[in-house]
């Protein structure tokens, strides 16, 4: 179905808390939280990822699984809500694009039905996590090749040791499912006793992304 920008908007419209803050259609903005392009930046995906298979875990509304999608990768999406609990429905609908997608807790996942991936996608989830090392485990055994991380990182602890900072109740953000800021160096521990090397990584404020490759 071909859709008119005055059709796009109104789809767009129908639902009104958008995370990513992207052009999901010619001339029609989300206007959510954040933009989402720089992140898209530090990833670097190259021009064309035919052939190449993504895992975007905590996709929301897709951003990322469109750029993957829109370069030829075979992209599988995951988010603890179902398609139409956010913007992905929307924006595949808007995309042309039909999308892999699994509604799915990170603890949940099957390895063994999954397979592993090329570039996985695992960005704005780690600090959500109680057990963090847990989660990193579970994002090593599905990844075949390169893992992007962003988080919450704290830029108050001393950069010497790893550490984390453990949030109660409400304390971050003034949201229950924040529990931990951990600094640089205990991200790249964390990752490395998880069987991943760092590539390249960087803080920006009180947030880290990083690059890494898988370690056989």
């Amino acid at each position: 179905m071909h859709y008119s920008v005055e059709e796009a908007t109104a789809l767009v419209a129908t639902f009104r808390h958008w995370h990513h803050d992207f052009e999901i259609f010619p001339g029609v903005w989300t206007k959510g939280n954040y933009n989402p392009l720089e992140l898209l930046r530090k990833i670097n995906f190259p021009d064309d990822l035919t052939g190449q298979s993504v895992l975007d875990i905590g996709a929301s509304d897709g951003y990322f699984s469109l750029e993957a999608k829109k370069r030829g990768a075979r992209v599988l999406s995951i988010d603890y809500r179902p398609k139409d609990g956010h913007g992905f429905g929307i924006m595949e609908t808007l995309s042309g694009f039909q999308f892999d997608y699994l509604h799915a807790n990170l603890f949940d996942l099957k390895p063994e039905d999954l397979g592993q991936f090329d570039h996985v996608i695992f960005m704005g989830l780690l600090y959500h996590l109680p057990d963090m090392m847990r989660g990193f485990a579970m994002v090593r055994t599905l990844s075949k090749r390169l893992m992007y991380l962003e988080t919450h990182c704290s830029p108050s602890l001393s950069p010497e040791v790893a550490a984390a900072r453990y949030y109660r109740a409400r304390d971050l953000n003034n949201d229950l499912t924040n529990f931990w800021s951990p600094n640089v160096k205990c991200v790249a521990d964390m990752a490395h006793d998880c069987a991943f090397d760092l590539v390249e990584g960087a803080p920006f404020g009180d947030r880290y992304f990083g690059t890494f490759s898988v370690n056989n």
